[in-house]
């Protein structure tokens, strides 16, 4: 009887071991270990922003017009390179960044920058032009000039000639002709900046 009890008990014990052993391998969850390198050059990778981000007529930090896309790669992070249908109907190398957070998308010609597009309202000039600037703003300066592209109307300003400001507004005024800074601010003064182009300055 005596043996027949210890038989028992040895069971029931690697039992319960069986079933703890069981349990502590399904809960436990091996995350693979991340390299600290890694890490600090995402960090580093802030394209020369060094804070919010400003834009001027050669870029943003270190991603200007001209700089190739192996030099901006030590600095700037990334988001993804590929080609893409240009708008007049060509295939067109497309690189976007990431700068300060930002996604900002460039096109590339000979393996350089050529052309910068801003999206994000987060990224100014020094006197706070950038996406949702009124257009009332662009208008009442100077030199203010507006011309009709593909997708818009841009406005021109010579203080920062690099630069184009895309508002989505009819392409011509009413009654034909282009649009003068006075006659589409009458028109549309409350629309705003929907995208900015950095391209070469151009005077």
């Amino acid at each position: 009887m005596r043996i027949i009890f210890a038989l028992a008990a040895i069971i029931v014990v690697a039992g319960c071991r069986r079933s703890d052993d069981e349990d502590r391998r399904g809960d436990t969850i091996v995350t693979p270990p991340v390299s600290v390198d890694s890490l600090a050059r995402v960090a580093a990778l802030d394209c020369g922003s060094a804070g919010l981000p400003v834009m001027t007529d050669e870029g943003i930090g270190d991603l200007e017009v001209g700089r190739s896309v192996d030099e901006l790669r030590a600095t700037c992070e990334v988001i993804s390179d590929a080609n893409e249908q240009g708008s007049e109907g060509g295939q067109e190398r497309v690189v976007v960044f990431r700068v300060d957070g930002q996604a900002v998308r460039t096109i590339v010609a000979d393996e350089k920058i050529y052309r910068i597009e801003v999206l994000s309202p987060r990224v100014l000039t020094t006197d706070s032009l950038g996406v949702d600037t009124p257009l009332r703003t662009i208008a009442t300066r100077p030199d203010a000039r507006f011309l009709p592209g593909e997708d818009g109307v841009y406005g021109f300003l010579g203080e920062h000639c690099a630069m184009s400001f895309r508002f989505s507004v009819p392409l011509r005024p009413p009654r034909g002709s282009d649009w003068t800074a006075a006659a589409i601010n009458a028109a549309h003064g409350d629309a705003a900046v929907d995208k900015v182009l950095i391209t070469r300055c151009r005077r």
